[in-house]
């Protein structure tokens, strides 16, 4: 998405692009990794064995694992803005 737009743009105009798009990734990625983090403590206070306390942790879980998706993917994102050349 980035890319093609930067492709169009003068110099000047990629380079901060380029930096705001990397600014908001970054900032995206902090937060899907302070919320992985939330989960995990959340789900190892909820370390209980009934049966609902058990249903509640592997929700927390199955997030957990979609969060890391997510920040995996952004981080992905990220790596490809910092390879295009605005120069």
């Amino acid at each position: 998405m980035y890319s093609s737009a930067l492709a169009q743009t003068g110099s000047a105009e990629a380079t901060w692009a380029k930096a705001q798009a990397l600014a908001a990734l970054h900032t995206a990625i902090d937060a899907l990794d302070d919320i992985r983090a939330s989960l995990a403590g959340l789900a190892s206070d909820t370390d209980w064995h009934s049966d609902g306390v058990r249903a509640m942790q592997e929700s927390i879980d199955d997030l957990r694992g979609r969060t890391r998706a997510e920040a995996s993917e952004a981080r992905s994102r990220e790596s490809e803005v910092e390879r295009i050349d605005v120069s």
